[in-house]
């Protein structure tokens, strides 16, 4: 396996750092009023975030470390996220490469 170059390893590390800040101050989740309000519920319970979801992926030419491209999300709506791309791209939940 490759190691990451010193630029790659100095990106994660600050990475890390907004992760753990975003996660102190969006402790419930972003998407799941938005899953819900997709899916006429109009009660639902609001899980804990524990993943920073980027809206743009980083094989797209989002950056990991831009936090207006990320959202704190459960793992239960972050799966969803990647099981309905298309959707999660209507509902605001995920961009496309040209996507601003």
């Amino acid at each position: 396996m490759r190691r990451r170059s010193k630029k790659k390893q100095r990106e994660y590390v600050e990475r890390r750092k907004l992760v753990r800040r975003m996660l102190e101050d969006r402790p419930y989740c972003e998407a799941c009023p938005i899953w819900a309000s997709h899916d006429g519920r109009t009660s639902y319970v609001r899980s804990g975030s524990v993943d920073i979801h980027e809206l743009k992926r980083r094989s797209q030419g989002g950056s990991i470390l831009d936090e207006s491209n990320c959202m704190a999300v459960c793992r239960r709506c972050h799966d969803r996220i990647g099981r309905e791309p298309q959707l999660s791209v209507d509902l605001g939940l995920a961009k496309k490469s040209w996507m601003q």
